[in-house]
């Protein structure tokens, strides 16, 4: 049997590059976190999760060698839906590392899965300003710096296959994520002229505990079995393709929606 490999940092491809991940505290927020700086970027960790947030700092401060990583990491506590505090991670990030050239905006939820008839308002209001008010506050805000500095930057949002396809069970989500499409492409649009770049990536289910609880085990293998290469994403798959998307190997791609799904969506 072979033993798969995940994809790795590539050292100094973000040398120097200031960027910002909200919900770093989360699976793929942290593994992104830890991309960044491998590649040697200098990173704020934005979660509402003080505890959390603190206990992936000494994880990633555990997982360099050199004590220089602690002055590229910075933490701010600070609710992704909250415009007063939206503006505040993004300018103390800017004032603190002298700029900024990428934001991730990684933070999101889900749910286990609900019928639509049975879809609570409450519960469909709070995924939509979660996963797509949040991304909207962060392109507005991040956006404004980036454009106000002149030398542009990369803007990567978390939206999923959900967003690309029906997904029964998940309204509520795949109308969140469908929504940071048209926001993408829109700003996209709208910020190109200030060398802008805003994306979104796509990730089939990710071998993490907030996907392993949102559907149960037998619709879990069934959903497998549909997955042309086998297996779910890796936390390490996504970071590589936001990495990219960060770095200056994907300077003229913007607009763009990057599955990383293994091929269950075809079309």
């Amino acid at each position: 049997m072979t033993t798969m490999k995940l994809p790795q940092p590539i050292p100094d491809r973000l040398k120097d590059k200031i960027a910002l991940i909200t919900g770093a505290a989360g699976n793929i927020g942290f593994e992104t976190a830890r991309w960044f700086l491998s590649e040697g970027a200098k990173v704020a960790l934005i979660d509402i999760q003080a505890t959390a947030l603190n206990d992936a700092l000494k994880k990633l401060e555990d997982s360099f060698p050199s004590t220089e990583i602690t002055e590229r990491i910075l933490t701010i506590q600070a609710d992704v839906t909250d415009q007063p505090d939206v503006k505040r991670f993004v300018t103390q990030t800017a004032e603190h590392f002298g700029g900024l050239d990428i934001a991730f905006f990684c933070a999101g939820i889900s749910y286990s899965s609900t019928s639509i008839l049975d879809t609570d308002d409450e519960l469909w209001d709070k995924i939509i300003r979660v996963n797509t008010r949040s991304a909207f506050l962060g392109i507005k805000h991040a956006g404004s710096v980036m454009r106000d500095s002149g030398k542009g930057g990369s803007i990567i949002l978390a939206s999923s296959i959900a967003g690309l396809r029906a997904t029964p069970g998940l309204c509520a989500y795949s109308s969140a994520k469908y929504a940071l499409r048209g926001l993408c492409q829109t700003a996209a649009a709208e910020l190109g002229q200030y060398q802008i770049r805003v994306n979104t990536v796509h990730p089939c289910g990710v071998n993490t505990p907030m996907f392993q609880a949102t559907w149960p085990p037998e619709k879990m293998q069934q959903m497998l079995s549909t997955v042309p290469l086998g297996r779910w994403a890796e936390v390490e798959d996504v970071a590589a393709l936001v990495s990219f998307l960060a770095s200056g190997d994907s300077q003229f791609l913007t607009g763009g929606a990057l599955k990383v799904d293994g091929g269950i969506v075809s079309s």
